[in-house]
């Protein structure tokens, strides 16, 4: 059974790795390096500015604590036919279950070290930490994390599967009293609330028989999530799309199409339903808002505006060759300016909001003006020289490429 675990994730790290590949493209890489630095960058700049006299850090941090402690889940990389082909191997399984227990616990142990350590200087800003309360917090949120998961474990055998409310309140109750005891009493008591909660729950819950179906149903939901967010980067055929008709969208087509015109129409409703498209503009329009909201020093804000105006345009201007490839659509009686014309339109108005959302949360939270202008300019030339040169300097180069 140990062989069996270690054949399944060695398979399961070879399609992580394909599907990473193609998450972490360019663009992405680009905005993840933005906005880590303009986040590490806006918590060093604010962390001066509190004091050690406030009541709400203390409630913050135990809100943290307690959410950190639902990152990373248990992975049994079990598969459907298991039941079948593995029942006679049953009693064997705990072994299998030990492996993937410790498995999850390394992964999910590094996040949580890794969210400790970011909560650290605010930490040490609002409280007097010694260096052994310190260490308390860290050992503290890596016992609370031990008990997490094996919470996840107990949900998966015979005798506890049926009590899903239980295994819920666990999930929350006990990181909930280990960080109170923490931050609202002192780190020495939270990290003894939490050794107690995790022997408890190992001397209580002892009879972990695994329960097929409930092992199946939570690994095919957590592979799920996980497929569902690879699916926001790329096309994953485990993740099947459901066809639903949206009115609310009839709107906002016609508003994009702005007419009778066959190709104007073809393009608003192109973009609208193709979600690798719109989904990716959607998505680079709330990273740049947050980027622009969060960043104070002003240089660095106006250039991440225009950085991220630049990126929505080009991931958008693909559409204009993406009925290339369909015979039908040049039997249209419409002329080839016609047709740039009708794109250009639909890319002004869709730059043009973004730009607008863009440069309107640049205000950010000390309602800077000045820069709200600066960025304003910098970003109605940037859209004029996109739309007008810039595109044209593209079509005939997407024009080839399909």
């Amino acid at each position: 059974m140990s062989r069996l675990f270690t054949k399944r994730r060695q398979r399961h790290f070879m399609m992580l790795l394909k599907y990473w590949r193609l998450v972490f493209n360019d663009h992405l890489v680009i905005a993840l390096f933005f906005l880590f630095g303009a986040l590490a960058y806006g918590y060093s700049e604010w962390l001066p500015t509190l004091s050690a006299n406030q009541w709400w850090p203390r409630f913050l941090l135990i809100a943290w604590f307690v959410l950190l402690a639902q990152i990373g889940r248990l992975a049994t990389l079990i598969k459907r036919p298991d039941p079948v082909f593995l029942l006679p191997q049953v009693r064997a399984m705990d072994g299998y279950l030990r492996r993937a227990y410790l498995y999850s616990l390394v992964l999910a142990e590094g996040m949580t070290l890794a969210g400790t350590f970011a909560a650290l200087p605010f930490a040490l800003t609002t409280e007097r930490l010694s260096t052994v309360d310190i260490v308390a917090v860290f050992l503290t949120a890596v016992v609370t994390k031990d008990d997490w998961l094996f919470t996840a474990r107990k949900s998966i055998s015979l005798r506890w599967s049926k009590q899903g409310w239980r295994t819920q309140a666990e999930y929350w109750l006990n990181p909930l009293l280990a960080a109170a005891a923490t931050w609202l009493v002192s780190p020495l008591l939270g990290l003894a609330v939490a050794v107690i909660l995790d022997v408890a729950m190992r001397l209580v819950y002892r009879e972990l028989t695994i329960d097929w179906q409930v092992a199946v149903k939570m690994e095919s939901n957590r592979m799920y999530s996980v497929y569902r967010f690879f699916n926001l980067f790329t096309d994953v055929p485990s993740v099947q799309g459901n066809v639903k008709r949206r009115r609310w969208a009839n709107g906002l087509v016609r508003w994009l199409s702005n007419g009778h015109r066959p190709w104007a129409y073809l393009y608003a409703r192109g973009f609208v339903r193709n979600t690798d498209i719109s989904g990716i503009v959607i998505r680079l329009t709330l990273l740049g808002m947050v980027l622009a909201f969060l960043v104070p020093l002003q240089w660095l804000n106006t250039a991440l505006v225009v950085l991220f105006i630049y990126l929505i345009a080009t991931q958008l201007m693909p559409l204009y060759g993406q009925y290339e490839a369909n015979v039908l659509t040049h039997l249209y009686p419409v002329q080839t300016e016609e047709r740039v014309r009708d794109f250009q339109r639909l890319l002004t108005r869709v730059t043009v909001i973004e730009a607008a959302l863009i440069v309107l949360a640049s205000i950010g939270l000390h309602f800077d003006w000045r820069g709200f202008l600066l960025n304003l300019v910098f970003a109605t030339i940037e859209v004029w020289v996109l739309t007008r040169f810039y595109f044209k300097l593209r079509r005939k180069k997407l024009s080839e490429e399909y």
